[in-house]
């Protein structure tokens, strides 16, 4: 065996271990490509467990709400029912005058702020008061007017709002 043998085969085994440092170095690769690819396939799935975790909160919360505004809403009906039974008469027009006191009330307040806001915007009203006097008073009428007859109607109104889900 002669030099050149020698420095063939280290040659050869310096190549054949590069290669095999090479395929090993490739080889790697490939499996932290596949660790990278399993890790990110779980924090996917985290992520996914996580929003549905967030939605079955948001749901239930929503849940809760729904039947807190359900409690809430029979409890003024019940209240409403007992206090409508404390003023029950043993008469029935008695009965009858009583229902029709916010049906009637309310247009009625309506019907007077539009008399009240006509007659003052057609110079009705001029002839009994002078221009402060009208003017102040007027304004304040219809202030007190228009805020009864809006009270009347959200409070006849109001409770009867269909709610939607």
């Amino acid at each position: 065996m002669d030099f050149l043998d020698i420095g063939a085969t280290a040659v050869s085994g310096g190549v054949l271990g590069t290669l095999g440092t090479a395929l090993g170095r490739v080889t790697g690769y490939f499996e932290r490509r596949a660790e990278h690819h399993q890790e990110r396939e779980r924090w996917q799935h985290e992520l996914q467990l996580e929003e549905t975790r967030a939605r079955h909160a948001v749901d239930g919360a929503e849940l809760g709400q729904r039947s807190a505004q359900q409690t809430a809403s029979y409890s003024a009906l019940a209240e409403s029912q007992r206090n409508a039974a404390v003023l029950e008469s043993g008469y029935p027009w008695v009965a009858a005058v009583r229902a029709l006191v916010r049906p009637v009330l309310t247009p009625f307040l309506w019907l007077l702020y539009l008399i009240v806001f006509f007659s003052v915007m057609s110079g009705a009203a001029d002839q009994f008061l002078d221009d402060a006097a009208e003017a102040e008073f007027v304004g304040y009428f219809i202030a007190n007017i228009a805020f009864t007859a809006s009270a009347a109607t959200l409070w006849w109104f109001g409770d009867r709002a269909r709610q939607f889900r």
